[in-house]
């Protein structure tokens, strides 16, 4: 184990595309580490530059997750396909806790495996280049700090109440389409009482609608509580007659019968929100369009606990 708590920066999918993007993940780990007391320490994979959406060799990620386990913070700095080859690493492991997990999109698989170990440490995001006049910054801090968040209509504004309501449940943000494909898989998490904040890129509607079925079909969407959209991207063609996404989510809500918000600011966006895994958050949604997400903080942080 190292002597000094360390911030790794793994890389366990995607390679990174060429040495800029290396750099401007170190200079916003080193922020963050400086805050923290940390020393941020590099996977060797991220000198490995292969162009957008290469994969990097399976039996090296798979190392590198291991080494990644050994440091007090993870940031997976890429997303992109291929977490998913990791999950036999990440399941053989016999440790009791794992290191604070940060990161999104694909690395959801991850989150499930962390969920799936019992480790409690994760949340869904990434560390942005800079910690003011960031939401993203911002909100990793609060978080890491064990402060909470308090979200609400006047700082999301673009947020949209679908279904009004309010409920109480532990936090549980996704990549939608990563999450339905762990499906039948010991991976597949428990949601019972569980608040569902799902986001996804490159997913037209009626995608976003099969991925909720399929959810739905393998009751993982028994017994949510409310569900949270964050950011959808997709290009539509001008012909387009179908539903959009926030009247699917509405469809879903209505379906379920839980309150339902959409466009909350996280996800694949600039400058998204960082969302915890298993805060306790209570959701009130009005009538009027009115709404809150109040995020619960923690007495033992997770740098400190």
């Amino acid at each position: 184990m190292p002597l000094t708590r360390t911030c790794y920066i793994a890389c366990p999918a995607f390679a990174l595309r060429n040495p800029l993007e290396r750099q401007k993940s170190v200079d916003a780990a080193s922020w963050f580490a400086e805050e923290f007391g940390l020393t941020v320490v590099t996977s060797p994979l991220l000198e490995r530059f292969m162009g957008n959406g290469a994969w990097l060799p399976e039996a090296d990620r798979r190392k590198d997750l291991l080494s990644a386990l050994d440091h007090d913070v993870v940031w997976a700095c890429r997303g992109g396909f291929g977490s998913i080859d990791l999950v036999d690493t990440l399941m053989r492991t016999r440790r009791r806790s794992g290191p604070l997990l940060i990161g999104y999109s694909d690395i959801t698989v991850l989150h499930a495996g962390w969920r799936a170990l019992g480790w409690t440490q994760h949340l869904y995001g990434t560390i942005a280049n800079r910690h003011t006049a960031s939401r993203q910054g911002e909100s990793l801090l609060a978080l890491v700090h064990g402060l909470g968040l308090t979200l609400d209509h006047q700082a999301a504004a673009g947020a949209r109440v679908l279904r009004p309501g309010r409920a109480r449940g532990r936090l549980f943000p996704a990549c939608l389409s990563v999450l339905a494909g762990l499906c039948g898989t010991r991976l597949q998490p428990d949601l019972r009482g569980q608040v569902l904040a799902i986001e996804d890129i490159d997913v037209h509607p009626f995608l976003v609608d099969f991925n909720l079925g399929q959810l739905h079909h393998s009751g993982v969407l028994d017994g949510i509580v409310a569900l949270v959209g964050g950011s959808f991207t997709h290009e539509e063609r001008s012909d387009y007659l179908g539903p959009s996404i926030d009247e699917v989510l509405s469809r879903w809500g209505q379906r379920l019968r839980i309150p339902t918000l959409s466009r909350l600011p996280f996800g694949h966006l600039d400058d998204a929100l960082v969302l915890p895994y298993g805060a306790s958050t209570v959701c009130t949604l009005r009538r009027d369009g009115r709404w809150s997400i109040a995020i619960a903080g923690t007495a033992t942080p997770p740098l400190w606990g």
